[in-house]
């Protein structure tokens, strides 16, 4: 008698192979958080760690999907800044994409620094003590955290 198949995430037996590796009630929750990623993704440019472990559940394909329309959005926008840059480079380096392979032209390697990091925390890079995110200079220390403010 063949073993049942079952879900990789619950462990209930899947009735629909359509589904697999993951019964319909957790693929459903897993498209589900691919979704919000995605939103996440587009609306405050970040990719935390948590979000690419869920990512690393799904195909190499929807990887790939994800990436294409992220770049077409924030191209369309105007968006492709620094922020952009550097979760489309996260999300390439993460997952071994190639943009030759997707069609797409080579993007600018940018990388998030110790500074992005700290921002993003709403911490001052100069002396890392909590700000506000709409600060200019920080009031600690005077560190300017808003390069255009003159």
């Amino acid at each position: 008698m063949a073993e049942l198949e079952k879900c990789e995430e619950c462990g209930k037996v899947i009735k629909d192979p359509e589904h697999s590796p993951y019964c319909a009630e957790c693929d459903a929750k897993l498209e589900k958080q691919f979704d919000t990623i995605e939103d996440n993704i587009l609306i405050f440019k970040e990719l935390l760690d948590s979000e690419i472990e869920t990512l690393k559940r799904f195909e190499t394909e929807d990887i790939e999907d994800l990436f294409k329309k992220v770049h077409k959005k924030f191209k369309d926008d105007g968006n492709l800044d620094n922020e952009s840059l550097i979760v489309l480079n996260k999300l390439k380096d993460t997952f071994k994409l190639s943009e030759s392979k997707m069609g797409l032209p080579p993007i600018k390697v940018v990388k998030e620094t110790k500074e992005d990091k700290l921002l993003k925390n709403n911490q001052c890079p100069g002396c890392e003590k909590k700000i506000q995110k709409d600060f200019n200079l920080c009031p600690y220390c005077g560190y300017k955290l808003n390069k255009d403010f003159k």
